[in-house]
């Protein structure tokens, strides 16, 4: 399966919009790191995480690609290119690179990146993270636990349920069944909880401890 990937001259590109460089007043895209006329660096705008990182958006990325790009840009952006600048570029270029690490770190895990293709959709879960009943089943089991074993037990059983369940949350949004999606979302979030918990609850029960 092949992925488009915007061409990296896109973020210097000169195209008809309502921004304007900063320094020189001329018009420059929302997606340009630098302006085409007098090559000064860019405020951050609002673009989203996809067209930050030169990709097409698609719940399904090519991660290769997106290292690659996240690379490119990031030794683009690398501070030591602005230490003879001025004050206002260096510090555009310190948050166009905390954006960019956003980004990258969203759209690299799966997880991450569902829950925040759900919000360019405005499809938020309407349900509490505990409301699954797998969830409350595991919650129960973890409240009895009184030796690490049962921790782990309870920590198995979450991890592969969040394997599973981040699988079925692609599929959700690869068919837009945004209800689908939102109901494995949330059984994802309270399994999160789980595990979270699942540490602090072995943590007491270990024989240093006690």
């Amino acid at each position: 399966m092949s992925f488009n990937v915007i061409g990296f001259s896109e973020f210097a590109a000169h195209t008809h919009s309502d921004l304007n460089c900063w320094l020189c007043q001329k018009a420059v895209s929302s997606r340009a790191l630098f302006c085409h006329h007098c090559g000064t660096i860019q405020p951050v705008r609002a673009i989203d995480h996809f067209a930050r990182l030169g990709l097409e958006r698609r719940i399904d990325i090519d991660i290769d690609q997106l290292d690659h790009q996240y690379a490119a840009l990031s030794r683009t952006l690398d501070p030591q290119r602005f230490m003879i600048r001025g004050l206002g570029e260096r510090g555009h270029a310190a948050r166009q690179l905390d954006a960019l690490n956003d980004a990258y770190e969203i759209l690299r895990e799966p997880l991450r990146r569902g829950r925040y293709w759900l919000s360019l959709h405005e499809k938020s879960p309407k349900q509490p993270p505990d409301m699954h009943p797998f969830v409350k089943e595991l919650r129960r089991e973890l409240d009895k636990a009184d030796e690490p074993c049962h921790c782990d037990r309870v920590a198995q059983k979450a991890g592969h349920a969040m394997e599973q369940g981040i699988m079925g949350l692609m599929q959700a949004l690869r068919g837009e069944n945004w209800q689908q999606a939102n109901v494995t979302l949330t059984e994802l979030d309270g399994l999160e909880s789980i595990l979270g918990d699942v540490r602090a609850r072995r943590s007491q029960l270990a024989p240093n401890n006690r």
